[in-house]
């Protein structure tokens, strides 16, 4: 890890959450007209949502 990253960017060490389908929900990073946007996912189904939450 950086030294130069701030610890509210730290993510490791998050608790893993999973989504109805079993999956763990994973948080992602997508450029979509000209906005980066931060979008999360369940690894098994591969739905997306805006928040993890919408995904359990």
């Amino acid at each position: 890890m950086a030294g130069n990253v701030s610890k509210n960017a730290r993510r490791e060490g998050a608790k893993v959450i999973l989504s109805r389908w079993g999956g763990p929900i994973k948080m992602k990073a997508v450029f979509e007209n000209g906005k980066l946007r931060h979008v999360a996912y369940c690894e098994k189904s591969g739905n997306t949502a805006r928040k993890p939450k919408d995904l359990m």
